[in-house]
């Protein structure tokens, strides 16, 4: 006797040119309304309505973040590249950053220990991604900013200074 099983059915599965379709991102209607409206409203391409669009929630939610980032420099993924990052924390002798995740914060744990009230167990990261370091603060909950701005994730430059809590100054130099 055969099973009976309730609910739907299970589709079929989609063939070679479909799952292909399937990855590329599809406009409603509607939205492809709006894009053509903002475009004659403004008169720019309906590409560029869509990019400005997507730089203003770039900002919005990860301040720094290209829309367009840079070709991957050389260096395999996940290892850091011949460049070396230096850190110094407020004022004190810099040190190699010779890992492709480094983490700050008041935890035992953490590669670089800040026992400070208002620096959280985990508080920022450094990270090599895209061919390129990024600072990252981990949902602290004093925050880390940059020219009094909060940040959430941002590529590294050389000069960079980052204010963990607020008040920690952690400079950066590439070299």
């Amino acid at each position: 006797m055969a099973k009976k099983t309730l609910g739907r059915k299970k589709p079929p599965a989609p063939a070679r040119s479909e799952k292909k379709k399937a990855s590329k991102l599809e406009l409603s209607e509607a939205d492809l309304d709006l894009v053509r409206r903002l475009s004659e409203r403004t008169s720019l391409l309906p590409r560029e309505v869509i990019e400005r669009a997507l730089a203003g929630y770039a900002a919005a939610v990860a301040p720094g973040m290209p829309l367009h980032p840079e070709p991957p420099r050389k260096g395999k993924k996940g290892e850091p590249p011949p460049q070396r990052l230096y850190m110094s924390v407020d004022g004190k002798p810099e040190i190699s950053i010779d890992k492709s995740e480094f983490v700050m914060g008041s935890a035992e744990d953490v590669d670089l220990r800040l026992d400070l009230p208002l620096i959280s167990p985990r508080h920022a990261r450094v990270l090599w991604r895209e061919g390129r370091y990024v600072f990252e603060d981990l949902r602290s909950a004093r925050g880390s900013f940059r020219l009094g701005q909060p940040v959430d994730v941002r590529f590294i430059e050389t000069g960079d200074e980052f204010d963990l809590g607020g008040f920690l100054p952690v400079r950066f130099r590439l070299a």
